[in-house]
């Protein structure tokens, strides 16, 4: 996991191989101070501009590192001093919980329970058996098990492997949240990929995982779904009127937020006991996602 505490945004106007002109924006990331960041910040502009007049293709860093551009609120620590999680402020204005250790999983009602083609029914079903029920039902036969009779269904067989393990289990507004207590464990890991295919994990929510070397938990609503707006501003700020503005948009959107829960906690599950750095993360989470409100 690669956070900063201090971002900054240089451009430079300059011009292609081909001699057409070009405006390149770079960003820097420091946790020494805002100078440090602009410093770091002129240094990857200038890579990408001797890329882009050698005819190279850009990316956004010149190397394989890719640092959560986002704004960090807070560091939580675990008593021996070591970094357990970091809560950052997303593109869209979502507050977030990122842990390079304690594992959070994504999965999607969609992805537990996705509808069968025609033909993977009739293959499945038999032609016979399959018109019939086409005709009796107008379409195609429903899926063969809810999302909560799904998710059940693979929380168990895990489970029944893996008897030392617990999970917490809530359920999202369009799916389930799942959170490792009994140990932790890196997202690139043989174990870790093995639980988020066991379980169903959203493939876009493992890419994530895996590209940022952390886990990702969503504290705050989505601005839409609490019928506001994403922030005005892209962050970093390029001037004292952007930031002022982030921080009127941020006091609206915490004042629609309270009337919504991210989460529904839906109990503990496994005979494992909860390691002290996970429950300290797990603890984190919950104050900010429960609450017994509609979910968003």
């Amino acid at each position: 996991m690669l956070l900063y505490d201090y971002w900054a945004r240089v451009s430079l106007d300059c011009q292609r191989a081909d001699g057409q002109p070009y405006h390149l924006i770079g960003y820097g990331g420091s946790d020494d101070s805002p100078a440090a960041a602009q410093a770091a910040g002129q240094q990857i502009l200038l890579a990408r501009q001797a890329r882009l007049q050698a005819g190279q293709s850009l990316n956004e860093y010149p190397t394989t590192e890719r640092p959560l551009r986002e704004q960090l609120e807070q560091r939580l620590y675990d008593s021996q001093g070591e970094l357990l999680a970091a809560i950052t402020r997303n593109g869209y204005g979502s507050r977030v919980l990122n842990a390079p250790r304690t594992m959070f999983i994504d999965v999607d009602d969609v992805g537990l329970c996705p509808p069968l083609r025609p033909s993977a029914w009739e293959a499945l079903l038999g032609p016979r058996l399959y018109g019939w029920l086409q005709r009796r039902l107008g379409g195609a036969p429903p899926v063969a098990l809810t999302p909560p009779e799904a998710m059940a269904q693979r929380l168990s067989a895990w489970l029944d492997g893996h008897p030392d393990w617990k999970f917490r289990l809530y359920r999202t507004l369009r799916g389930y949240r799942l959170l490792v207590l009994h140990q932790l464990l890196p997202p690139d890991g043989p174990e870790a990929q093995a639980v988020f295919a066991a379980l169903g994990a959203d493939t876009t929510y493992v890419r994530l995982c895996q590209t940022q070397n952390c886990y990702r938990a969503r504290l705050s609503p989505k601005p839409w779904r609490i019928g506001w707006h994403r922030p005005p501003v892209a962050f970093p700020f390029a001037t004292a009127a952007e930031e002022a503005a982030q921080h009127a948009w941020e006091q609206q959107y915490a004042q629609r937020s309270q009337a919504f829960s991210v989460c529904e906690g839906l109990g503990d599950f496994g005979t494992g006991t909860s390691c002290p750095e996970a429950q300290q993360v797990a603890d984190v989470h919950d104050a900010a996602c429960l609450g017994g409100r509609p979910l968003a």
